[in-house]
């Protein structure tokens, strides 16, 4: 706690911040900071149609939440550019809100049973291969959606994809342009290589300590040691804690029973229901009188699945007869609940009005659980025991160290207090390997004026889930460059490598200029000790070859097969290779099959149609009124 406030209070800024506070309210009160915060302003119009900056708010949390959710494990919400964010956020919504606009203007549309048809479909909205309502709206409700939001926004996706997928359609590809691809892509090259290894040469080269000493004396930038420190510290590590405890009886016959009173007292209720809605079309009074008429229906004998079908306006349950599923108490709003929990199986409720509209509720089905045995739930109680425990010892400690080392010139009382060892690590930078001190949190404050200078105790950091650490800097150390002697074999070897590297070069090039002057390029490669051999009717989507070989081999013009074709290659490696173009093999358009032929046709035609696609967009983008406001930026 005391660690929080320290944080959150130094540095000139935040002084700054607190002083103009503090006369705004003294000069003006405090309607002047909060009586200007509301409705709900322009993020952007986009030809007069607003992006309200709730809804950009709500973009971007949503994007934050999907980047760090692609993060794994490592999420770390620093690393996000908040600046870049919120950019690309708005301007995205900005194209959309453009392209949304145009599909609406050239009438695009779709239907209201294609969108249910498609959330029926979505298999993370199913249970067991069927569609079900509860797990879908468990999932909205978990994403922050509501059915209405999430059918709206594949509305707009699927307009959007009408559009897209009209312009990419109508792209064509004339015959002699596909003849032209497939020659160039089946096209097959025959060429000879040899690799001169630079590793053949790397031990008999020498070099001498002038030569260290020289590239050393030019290159003292590239052997710096970085800035580092000497750090104490202190971990609290959740795992050591667990191992430490050991589990009352008594305290786990206390949580069987109160988890055994759950069991006893909870019951699950399959229900149906018609559902009329009140919205902008359909008034409460038109409601009522629908869901009247549908009751009376029923009475008269109509099925309710049938009914359900018919008139009910969730669309999520209507095409299974209003099914809703299995669900215990507090699943569905109050006056809903209250209602179904009233009810004897089969039977119907009067109209219930809800947030959402008219319901005629009924009850399907009854299903009570069985109070499992402690032993049965033995395993489970002291997991869930044990891990209260720990999170409670955990948890005080961490705060007990948080303000020990706060208030402490060192880590001496906390260790004392904690029972924990205080260690030692020297040589910490930038570079460090170590897996506490790697931690980008850690790494952000290491060098910090506040632990360096002013040394104090680091504030503390949870590295990892369950383990916290606070440190000191100790010593630090400007960076400086390493003495010759530290490097000496370092640099020779490097000198080593390239000269090895250079001298495979020469070797490659006398090969070159030895075949170019008439001799055969395999006697002369058995001469030189290299390996040069043929390879026959090689494609661009060649495997086996390296890659970088092959692209270079097909950069070399078809005019040059013969003498003129050569291509020397310094390889990623270090090694150099040598090639020359023997024969060059046009692809033939009449050897591709029919299907092959109409995967390459389609393939360009998706090339050229996204093609079009975007200069498309861009002209609406660049024809549209857009004004951006600086809150959202």
């Amino acid at each position: 706690m005391l660690q929080d406030i320290r944080k959150s209070s130094q540095g000139t800024a935040a002084k700054m911040v607190v002083g103009l506070i503090v006369v705004v309210f003294a000069l003006f009160g405090v309607e002047s900071i909060v009586g200007g915060i509301g409705g709900d302003p322009e993020a952007a119009t986009v030809n007069g149609q607003e992006i309200s900056q709730a809804e950009f708010l709500r973009a971007v949390e949503g994007k934050r939440r999907q980047i760090l959710a692609q993060m794994g494990d490592k999420a770390d919400p620093d690393l996000i550019d908040e600046g870049v964010l919120r950019s690309s956020v708005l301007e995205g919504m900005i194209n959309e809100q453009v392209l949304v606009q145009d599909s609406d203007a050239k009438g695009l549309f779709v239907s209201e049973m294609a969108i249910d048809n498609y959330i029926r479909g979505i298999e993370q909205f199913q249970v067991d291969g069927q569609f079900n309502n509860e797990r879908m709206q468990s999932l909205l409700r978990n994403a922050g959606l509501t059915l209405q939001s999430y059918r709206d926004s594949l509305k707009s996706q699927f307009v959007l994809g009408q559009a897209r997928s009209g312009l990419i359609a109508s792209a064509f590809v004339l015959d002699t342009e596909m003849d032209a691809i497939v020659a160039l892509d089946r096209q097959a090259r025959s060429f000879g290589m040899a690799t001169v290894f630079k590793s053949d040469y790397v031990n008999s080269i020498v070099v001498t300590d002038e030569e260290v000493s020289a590239f050393y004396a030019q290159n003292k930038d590239d052997y710096k040691k970085p800035e580092n420190v000497e750090v104490s510290y202190i971990v609290l590590d959740r795992a050591v804690l667990e191992e430490s405890i050991e589990l009352d009886v008594a305290a786990l016959n206390k949580l069987y029973e109160s988890e055994k009173q759950d069991y006893e007292g909870e019951e699950q209720r399959a229900a149906s229901h018609i559902l009329v809605k009140i919205d902008d079309d359909t008034s409460d009074e038109q409601a009522l009188e629908k869901i009247n008429d549908i009751q009376k229906k029923l009475q008269a004998g109509g099925s309710f699945e049938s009914l359900a079908k018919e008139y009910s306006d969730d669309e999520g349950s209507a095409q299974s007869g209003g099914s809703l599923g299995l669900s215990p108490k507090g699943v569905y709003v109050s006056d809903f609940e209250n209602a179904l929990f009233s009810l004897s199986v089969g039977d119907v409720s009067m109209p219930i009005k809800t947030e959402f509209g008219y319901h005629l509720i009924r009850l399907d089905q009854i299903e009570a659980n069985d109070v499992p045995s402690f032993d049965d739930m033995k395993e489970m109680l002291e997991a869930r025991l044990l891990k209260q425990e720990v999170d409670e010892l955990y948890a005080q400690l961490t705060e007990r160290m948080s303000d020990i080392t706060y208030s402490s010139p060192d880590l001496t009382e906390a260790a004392e207090v904690l029972g924990l060892e205080v260690k030692t690590l020297v040589g910490v930078s930038v570079d460090t390997k170590n897996e506490l001190f790697s931690n980008r949190k850690i790494q952000k404050s290491l060098f910090s004026n506040e632990l360096v200078v002013e040394k104090h105790n680091s504030e503390l950091i949870e590295v990892a889930d369950g383990k916290a650490v606070v440190f000191r800097v100790e010593s630090y150390q400007k960076e400086s460059v390493l003495p010759l002697e530290s490097v000496k074999e370092k640099v020779r070897d490097y000198l080593k490598v390239g000269k090895a590297s250079e001298f495979a070069r020469s070797v490659g090039e006398s090969f070159i200029e030895r075949v170019k002057a008439g001799e055969a390029a395999a006697k002369v490669s058995e001469n030189m000790g290299l390996n040069w051999k043929v390879y026959d009717d090689i494609r661009r989507d060649n495997i086996m070859l390296d890659r970088e070989l092959i692209t270079q081999t097909f950069t070399l013009s078809k005019d040059s097969v013969g003498q003129d074709g050569w291509l020397s290659l310094d390889m990623s490696d270090g090694d150099f290779s040598v090639v020359q173009l023997i024969k060059v093999t046009e692809g033939d358009s009449s050897s591709v099959s029919a299907l092959e032929k109409s995967s390459i046709s389609n393939m360009l035609g998706d090339t050229f149609g996204g093609g079009d696609y975007q200069v498309y967009q861009q002209v609406a983008i660049d024809l549209a009124d857009i004004e951006r406001r600086n809150k959202a930026k």
